[in-house]
């Protein structure tokens, strides 16, 4: 059986269900579905089985961990396919998947790319509408640094910041455009596997998703090799 690589990034822990992939069964045969937060307060569960090779590499990690197949997984931006296995704290490493995700719901194209309904390109500070699956970062306040954690080894957290990778200035006026949608408060933001930057904003009392722009993975952070 294989084996596969403890993952030491960003774990994507304590997200929301609509911030995942996740894969389940229907008609007998696993898909690949997103929860997508619809029209009219509705709740949609679009579905797509149009990618046995993913399916195949999160199982075989949940199964080769000792778990049962289908259930949550990530893709990050560098199209690393990280994987969690029930019972266990650590998140494993699948491999990479850079075929893009797309789901046909009632006549609508949900996926991650930075596109309206119309198929047309989204201008930034515009309302997201895509899926909300993505790696969670952290805004810091006062808006001049991004960090993610994770936990090293048992017991242990540690902060990864963005200015410790890059250097001050580079990191700030990265912060800097994520700052103009988030404000000086700073606060949580998801980059997906198609390098958008998208945010949730409180306006009223409601939630309301808001397109960032594209990452520039120059400036960012490293990519997370097998160790």
């Amino acid at each position: 059986m294989n084996t596969y690589p403890v993952f030491k990034g960003n774990w994507p822990t304590n997200v929301k269900k609509d911030a995942k992939y996740s894969i389940r069964t229907e008609n007998n045969a696993p898909v690949i579905t997103i929860i997508y937060e619809g029209e009219d307060e509705e709740i949609w569960k679009p579905s797509t089985e149009d990618h046995p090779q993913l399916i195949k590499m999160v199982n075989d990690v949940k199964i080769a961990q000792g778990g049962q197949p289908n259930g949550s997984f990530y893709i990050n931006e560098y199209h690393q396919v990280i994987v969690p296995v029930v019972g266990d704290d650590k998140y494993f490493l699948a491999g990479e998947y850079s075929e893009p995700l797309r789901f046909n719901f009632e006549g609508k194209v949900i996926s991650g790319e930075p596109l309206d309904f119309d198929q047309e390109p989204l201008k930034a500070g515009s309302k997201w509408i895509g899926a909300h699956a993505g790696i969670r970062y952290i805004l810091t306040a006062g808006g001049k640094d991004i960090y993610y954690k994770y936990s090293p080894r048992p017991q242990v957290e540690k902060k990864v910041r963005l200015s410790k990778k890059i250097g001050d200035d580079e990191a700030a006026k990265v912060a800097a455009r994520i700052r103009g949608v988030l404000g000086f408060e700073g606060g949580r933001f998801y980059v997906n596997e198609f390098h958008c930057i998208f945010s949730p904003i409180l306006t009223g009392k409601t939630w309301e998703y808001l397109y960032i722009g594209q990452l520039d993975l120059e400036q960012w952070f490293p990519k997370t090799h097998d160790e």
